[in-house]
């Protein structure tokens, strides 16, 4: 074959003209252009790659500020914020994302269950509990059980469970920490809850809280019982005024937890409770007291 057939950049002619010098042809130099363009190729692969992965990993999060304001960002750009108000339901007590149904679900502060349109903000009423939660100065807690489909609704030491479609209550056993715990005796102070494998209807699930008091990560090991036994310290510096923490859950079994503390994103490592920046949410004017991470499709 020879090598003039070809055309070739001035550095592979070069090449050409050393070979025939000393009278080797060298049938591969196409080669070194197809393996340009495959270096190309791959290189150019690997970035879309990376960029469809960081793409996935970007969890879209529902959250909560004021009396109704509805907050929406994804956990890669939190300063990147959209706002709506939520209409339709006066005071909203807080938020959770259903499994079940992927519905955007809230109780207000008179314990009514609504649905919210995330385009318009509309409340829709589903059903009123028929035991009240009484609500003080404590952060109240809304957050679905994925395997049972209940909604488990505390504040301080009181813990319900409810029928999302009925607003049935069962009065769950009282908060409190369990035998074994360097706290047992201690009065809990949960500002916030989420449980994981929070996709579908899983066949398992735990429960995961926040302990304002402690700055820890703790465990609601018996949810119906109210028992819980601490992870670890969250480490954040100061104490914040405002905490709000959802699980986010993957079709392969993975759960990422998230935590705003005073409106800074951070994870939480859900074996030894420690917590890491991920970035602020800014352009609020009030800090969130709620989140829930969107099911994925």
């Amino acid at each position: 074959m020879d090598a003039k057939k070809f055309r070739l950049p001035a550095s592979n002619a070069r090449l050409s003209r050393v070979w025939k010098l000393y009278g080797t042809e060298r049938p591969c130099i196409p080669k070194i252009e197809e393996m340009q363009m495959t270096m190309i190729r791959l290189v150019t692969l690997a970035a879309v790659s990376t960029l469809a992965i960081s793409g996935a990993q970007a969890a879209q999060v529902a959250g909560l500020a004021g009396d109704n304001t509805l907050v929406l960002f994804d956990t890669a750009n939190p300063g990147q914020t959209r706002t709506l108000d939520i209409t339709g339901a006066g005071r909203l007590a807080g938020i959770d994302f259903r499994p079940a149904n992927q519905a955007l679900t809230g109780v207000t502060a008179e314990n009514v269950i609504v649905t919210i349109d995330l385009e318009t903000g509309k409340a829709t009423e589903v059903a009123k509990m028929d035991i009240p939660l009484t609500m003080g100065e404590m952060p109240v807690i809304v957050n679905f059980n994925p395997a049972a489909d209940r909604l488990r609704y505390m504040t301080g030491t009181v813990n319900h469970r409810v029928h999302p479609d009925t607003g049935a209550v069962t009065v769950d056993g009282s908060l409190a920490y369990e035998e074994g715990s360097m706290h047992k005796g201690e009065t809990p102070d949960i500002a916030a809850a989420a449980y994981t494998n929070s996709r579908g209807k899983p066949e398992k699930t735990a429960m995961y809280n926040i302990d304002a008091t402690l700055g820890a990560l703790v465990q609601q090991t018996k949810p119906n019982d109210g028992t819980l036994k601490e992870v670890g310290k969250l480490g954040l510096e100061g104490k914040p005024a405002t905490y709000a923490f959802d699980i986010e859950a993957t079709a392969d079994g993975q759960n990422t937890a998230w935590l705003v503390a005073d409106n800074v994103l951070y994870t939480v490592d859900l074996m030894t409770g420690a917590a890491t920046k991920a970035g602020e949410i800014t352009g609020l004017s009030q800090p969130l007291r709620a989140i829930s991470i969107q099911p994925a499709m």
